[in-house]
């Protein structure tokens, strides 16, 4: 048994390297690309599937920034990769801040959604710096 789990383990690290160069999409069909969810988000309001994009846009995009604040909140080990003022941009504002972002940046266009939405929320909404250290004497 030892063995077999051994080999296996072999065998997952051996087939890394070759899943690692996979193109996104070759990922999976429920993989998303930054192009992807900026159709979505630009989605117009005109549109038959508005209610469907719009909700999907949101969704992706409020599921991230609660996912990040929880893992950035005090006494956790993170510290943010982002602030969100507040109050925060409304739902029709950070969609379209994306879908904006995602056009001026089309060499992200068929990364994972997920990166580009990083990638956005750190370009449009840094954090202050904090106060230089003065040296200890």
């Amino acid at each position: 048994m030892r063995l077999k789990t051994i080999l296996t383990a072999a065998a997952l690290l051996a087939a890394a390297p070759a899943m690692a160069q996979t193109p996104p999409a070759v990922r999976g069909s429920n993989t998303a690309t930054v192009a992807e969810l900026a159709a979505l988000c630009a989605t117009p309001a005109t549109a038959a599937n508005f209610a469907e994009a719009n909700g999907l846009c949101r969704g992706f995009i409020g599921g991230f920034a609660q996912y990040h604040a929880v893992m950035t909140q005090p006494g956790t080990r993170f510290r943010p990769l982002f602030c969100v003022p507040n109050p925060p941009p409304t739902g029709a504002a950070a969609a379209a801040g994306f879908a904006a972002w995602a056009q001026a940046n089309p060499q992200t266009a068929n990364e994972l959604a997920v990166d580009g939405l990083g990638r956005w929320f750190v370009a449009t909404y840094p954090c202050p710096q904090p106060p230089a250290r003065r040296g200890t004497r």
